[in-house]
């Protein structure tokens, strides 16, 4: 009988110290949380935490998240609260942006992007050179 957890290497200064721990429903509210500030429904949202969109579905009667999914919405929130900070708290300038094909992320847009761990970097990247008025 093989187990789980063996299946995918450790990623490096990204793995979760601990699961995220939420109130009894309170994974379904974080989830929703998170779909909204990044203006993108559940079933938008299940690529980015590399989930299917039933397992996500399964996943929100659930009080904790662990493992890669945990670290996936960790750096969906480290994303948000980047772009967040370079649009002045204006999440509706931040769901735009994500949804803007950009030239440095090769026409795709940020969130097309955010589907692997290499894509947070370029995302974070990107928002930090708006940060720094850096433009190409």
């Amino acid at each position: 009988m093989k187990t789980n957890q063996h299946l995918a290497p450790p990623l490096t200064g990204l793995r979760a110290k601990r699961p995220v721990q939420i109130k009894p429903n309170g994974l379904d509210a974080r989830l929703n949380q998170l779909a909204q500030q990044l203006g993108v429904t559940l079933k938008e949202l299940a690529p980015l935490l590399q989930l299917s969109e039933s397992t996500l579905h399964r996943l929100r009667h659930q009080t904790a998240l662990s493992g890669p999914t945990a670290e996936r919405a960790e750096l969906l929130q480290q994303v948000i609260q980047h772009g967040l900070r370079v649009y002045a708290d204006d999440e509706q300038a931040l769901r735009e942006w994500l949804r803007y094909p950009l030239g440095e992320l090769d026409g795709r847009t940020p969130l097309q992007t955010l589907t692997t761990i290499a894509g947070f970097t370029q995302v974070n990247d990107v928002l930090g050179r708006i940060e720094h008025g850096i433009f190409y």
